[in-house]
């Protein structure tokens, strides 16, 4: 009986392994094209509000932020999706954020700050935040204490003593600062560095949820350069910290502590939000994997 079932589940494994594993579905894709950040226009456009406006400057297919000029912490972020109607992951699923961007005019050598910070969020209690503010918890009535996600935290470095790239899951709902409190999150092990990079070259930052079981999300970091993987990290959350893993998001959040361990200008040409769903016959395919797994064991 047994050697039947694992020929029927070979063969449909076969079977199976012929469909389209996934569909990926743009959330959001915005280049900046009109040179405008106060429009929203799923999945093209989305509004991007800043703590210092008057050091931002938008340009076709340019978000470039003044870090330099700012002389200290500066917060940024964009909703891609409606106010209350949240991306939803089920097992199986993944949401991929991309950010392309340029450092420009200087970047630290010998730093190891973790100044460049930025994960994807979902606050469950309050509206979303449409306005310009300087206000790490997202304003006076700290709507983003309880908000929930996965952030990374990592230094730019033009030599190699770039500190470690670090993810972490944000456990804390009495803490106001989003970003700004590394106390807030419960971090994995560091690993890789962002390091020996050059001026005015487009980099790429990949953040990958990875949604694999109920109680078991996969968060992966890569930085890359022409398609080359210069750095990477991955976080285990299996009920890290003491917290369910998280599965709903609308937010894309970025923190610079300064320009020290980021750069003078920091230039983004492209915030892309994927959110991938595998076939019907994949999950099949998922379930059958499964079962195999266990009639081994027995």
């Amino acid at each position: 009986m047994m050697k039947k079932v694992l020929l029927f589940l070979l063969a449909a494994g076969l079977v199976l392994s012929n469909v389209s594993p996934a569909d990926v579905i743009v959330i959001l894709n915005d280049t900046f094209a009109d040179g405008d950040r106060t429009n929203t226009d799923l999945p093209t456009d989305s509004a991007v509000w800043f703590s210092h406006p008057q050091y931002l400057t938008v340009s076709p297919g340019s978000l470039a932020v003044d870090q330099a000029g700012i002389g200290g912490s500066s917060k940024m972020w964009t909703y891609f999706a409606p106010n209350g109607s949240p991306v939803s992951l089920e097992v199986g699923h993944q949401l991929i954020a991309t950010i392309d961007f340029t450092p420009k005019v200087a970047m630290s050598g010998d730093n190891t700050s973790k100044n460049f910070r930025f994960g994807l969020f979902y606050d469950p209690t309050d509206s979303q935040v449409l306005a310009d503010r300087n206000k790490d918890s997202g304003g006076d009535d700290n709507p983003w204490i309880d908000s929930t996600g996965y952030a990374v935290q990592f230094s730019l470095s033009t030599t190699d003593t770039a500190g470690a790239i670090a993810i972490g899951k944000r456990t804390s709902t009495t803490t106001t600062s989003l970003l700004g409190s590394t106390g807030a999150y419960s971090w994995g092990g560091s690993s890789g560095k962002a390091a020996n990079l050059a001026l005015d070259t487009l980099y790429t930052m990949t953040l990958v949820l990875d949604y694999q079981a109920a109680d078991l999300m996969v968060v992966t970091f890569t930085f890359s350069v022409d398609d080359n993987v210069i750095a990477t990290n991955s976080l285990v959350d299996n009920g890290l910290g003491g917290k369910p893993v998280y599965t709903q998001f609308d937010q894309l959040f970025f923190r610079m502590s300064g320009n020290v361990g980021t750069a003078d200008v920091l230039d983004y040409s492209r915030f892309m939000i994927e959110h991938v769903v595998p076939e019907p016959a994949t999950m099949v395919l998922l379930g059958l994997g499964g079962l195999l797994t266990t009639l081994r064991r027995r």
